[in-house]
């Protein structure tokens, strides 16, 4: 043979599995002759770890390990941890090489680009295609002008419609949040298809409703905002049958569910939003007047689903990776370092706007006698049922968080020291009621908590300063008897035995 040999297959391992080393992962997988043979991260719960066991890649969170995978060729590190980077450059085999530091952050920015590069070619092969086909057939039709009239405003139609969808395609990728990924594709649909109304509905976690994110041509309280999976229509049938349902007669059948006057709809189509056998959720489009469409825009409006599918996908990727960076893992509240973000925000927009804002600490109490006693799986219990307590007491503007160990803290936006005693007296009350352990041949118990309210600018006008009489406020009703709220500014502590709000 004449043609040059097949290059070697490279065995890579990627150190790190975050954001980072999840994108370094997938790019890699597409690159032909790189074979990825092992993933580490010291966080078993790392994102990329998970994504490397379903493409049946080792993992590990000793990197040590990695140097015993045959063939290994090359390390790619991108924890920015500098001293693991020199432990493993220490302590690599000779033969397996080592990119990391600044190196991998270049590496992994030309895989970016070397995939947007390739998308846009694609696209622009698809232009330049029809392109020659409209050369193609005015040459071959040119002693026929009206066929050659009708061929060329099909041609341009359909060229119209490649420069769509490279400019949807674009715009789709270029966004990261949901809501704006979801208003997008109810653009899209609305512009490509002349579509009177245009929606986009996402399956939550629980798998039982389908909930508005995305609306054109009707105000948003014109539709539910909420669909039940289990009710008869269109939007479920879709869910359930993964695939593309179109009704010409809406008022015939009453399976327009999601309007919130369905007499006013008559005809309407809706498309799955998925990759593979995974459903995101629906994508429809309505009108009020009889509307039937045909092969070619059936097969349009699927084609912006598809698009939107892997849009929605990316975006959705990207907000799990966002709300795990700001969560703790173990209690699902935010973390200390999204909490002094958010306080601090809260707080500057309160003092704009002239508003108080109150800051309750909260500690459990004897929770170290309680770990040694029963043990951590069974103190990690009752952190995750004070979190929940928490929840159930807080508004959806309030932000709980785990401050640490067995504190906990939550900021009340526009809320006065009264108010926020209230809220804490209820979670105390709460926690006190509740019982733990009683399993087996345990007895069941029960655990207390103190807490400590502070507000600004009432007790501080300053973050550190009111966390500090927010943290006072909690040793002081510590230190008389526990199971109590602690005010600040002097204030009386709100004792157990004291009814206090509703």
């Amino acid at each position: 043979m004449n043609g040059a040999a097949p290059a070697a297959r490279v065995n890579v391992a990627i150190v790190g599995a975050g954001r980072r080393g999840t994108q370094m992962l997938r790019l890699l997988r597409e690159i032909e002759n790189v074979n990825v043979v092992g993933a580490c991260d010291v966080n078993p719960r790392a994102p990329g770890l998970r994504i490397a066991e379903q493409m049946h890649v080792f993992t590990t969170e000793h990197y040590t390990e990695l140097f015993q995978l045959p063939g290994l060729g090359l390390i790619v590190e991108v924890t920015d941890d500098p001293s693991l980077r020199g432990e493993l450059s220490r302590t690599k085999p000779s033969a397996v090489e080592l990119w990391g530091g600044r190196g991998a952050a270049i590496v992994l920015q030309l895989l970016e680009a070397k995939k947007r590069g390739e998308e846009q070619e694609r696209l622009f092969v698809e232009l330049q295609v029809a392109y020659d086909q409209i050369w193609k057939h005015q040459s071959e039709l040119v002693s026929s002008k009206s066929k050659l009239e009708a061929t060329n405003e099909e041609l341009e139609v359909r060229l119209a419609e490649t420069f769509f969808f490279h400019e949807f395609f674009k715009a789709l990728t270029s966004y990261l949040d949901v809501g704006d990924v979801c208003n997008l594709i109810a653009d899209g649909v609305n512009g490509m298809l002349g579509a009177e109304i245009s929606c986009v509905y996402l399956l939550d976690a629980s798998r039982k409703h389908l909930l508005l994110k995305g609306l054109q041509g009707r105000p948003k309280d014109a539709l539910h905002e909420s669909v039940d999976i289990a009710t008869r229509g269109l939007l479920a049938e879709v869910v359930i049958g993964r695939k593309m349902l179109w009704d010409f007669d809406a008022r015939v059948t009453e399976r327009v569910n999601w309007a919130q006057t369905p007499d006013e709809i008559q005809s309407q189509v809706a498309a799955p939003l998925q990759i593979q056998n995974r459903i995101l959720g629906v994508v429809c489009i309505a009108s009020s007047v009889y509307r039937e469409m045909s092969e070619a825009e059936l097969s349009r409006f699927e084609s912006i689903s598809n698009m939107g599918s892997l849009a929605l996908q990316n975006a959705l990727f990207h907000a799990e990776l966002e709300r795990l960076s700001v969560t703790d893992r173990l209690t699902q509240l935010y973390n200390h370092g999204y909490f002094h973000q958010r306080l601090e925000e809260e707080m500057s927009r309160c003092q704009r706007f002239g508003h108080k804002l109150s800051l309750i600490m909260l500690d459990i109490d004897s929770f170290k006698d309680f770990n040694d006693t029963y043990g951590h799986p069974k103190g990690d219990l009752v952190l995750k049922v004070v979190a929940g307590i928490m929840r159930e007491n807080m508004r959806d503007m309030d932000i709980a968080a785990r401050y640490g160990g067995e504190e906990f803290c939550a900021v009340l936006p526009e809320t006065d020291l009264a108010g926020a005693a209230v809220v804490a007296e209820r979670i105390r009350r709460q926690v006190e009621r509740q019982l733990f352990v009683g399993d087996g041949d345990l007895p069941s118990v029960r655990k207390t908590v103190s807490i400590g309210v502070a507000t600004f600018p009432d007790n501080a006008s300053v973050q550190s300063s009111l966390i500090e009489k927010a943290d006072q406020a909690l040793y002081r009703a510590k230190r008389a008897g526990k199971n109590q709220v602690g005010l600040a500014g002097g204030r009386a502590n709100v004792r157990k035995d004291e009814p206090i709000g509703a």
